[in-house]
């Protein structure tokens, strides 16, 4: 099993706990919370929003999946939550709970990816869906909501694909949906 302690400054966390600008330093597990983070992109892209899974990598940070052409309303939310969801499941996995960044921290971390293209990830194109979704001061919240209702009702299949993850580095598409189908009929019978 692969695994990279380090220390990592978790921007989510406030109240002056020992980090720089108030927030708290947590030791981890990198490779483990890497494999949450992806896992959740996944089990979305298949479960939420109905993308075309090709691949998962913890190995190399990446999920891999073909989104539909569309730009509405609808199909910018379903981004937002897939973009989303690797951060709360990483969160719950690591932390015990999930962290909601305050509109402004997250619009002022937003600006700094934006403009730096080298940084930019997750909380950049968040942004980005947020802004196809209408305001995305309003609309924040509502994706909030939904990711966190979700990541917790689909806790099963991501830990499931993350636990395999972990052994094996890289999932193909269809070893994925196997591993949900199989995390989902084992949650149903143990309740």
């Amino acid at each position: 099993m692969r695994s990279r302690i380090g220390r990592v400054n978790w921007p989510y966390l406030v109240g002056g706990r020992g980090g720089t600008n108030g927030s708290a330093m947590t030791e981890v597990d990198q490779y483990h919370a890497t494999c949450f983070h992806e896992a959740a992109h996944a089990v979305f892209a298949r479960k939420v929003c109905r993308f075309h899974l090709q691949y998962v990598s913890a190995d190399e940070s990446h999920c891999a999946a073909k989104f539909p052409v569309f730009s509405g309303y609808a199909e910018h939310w379903r981004r937002a939550l897939y973009t989303l969801a690797g951060r709360f499941a990483e969160q719950l996995e690591i932390l015990a709970e999930i962290h909601h960044e305050s509109w402004e921290e997250f619009s002022e971390e937003a600006e700094i990816e934006a403009e730096h293209e080298s940084i930019r990830g997750d909380t950049f194109h968040l942004m980005e869906h947020l802004y196809g979704m209408g305001d995305p001061e309003e609309e924040y919240p509502v994706v909030v909501s939904d990711t966190e209702e979700r990541v917790r009702e689909l806790w099963p299949e991501i830990t499931a694909v993350a636990e395999i993850l972990m052994e094996r580095g890289r999932l193909e598409g269809d070893e994925v949906a196997r591993i949900i189908e199989c995390a989902r009929e084992q949650h149903k019978r143990c309740g």
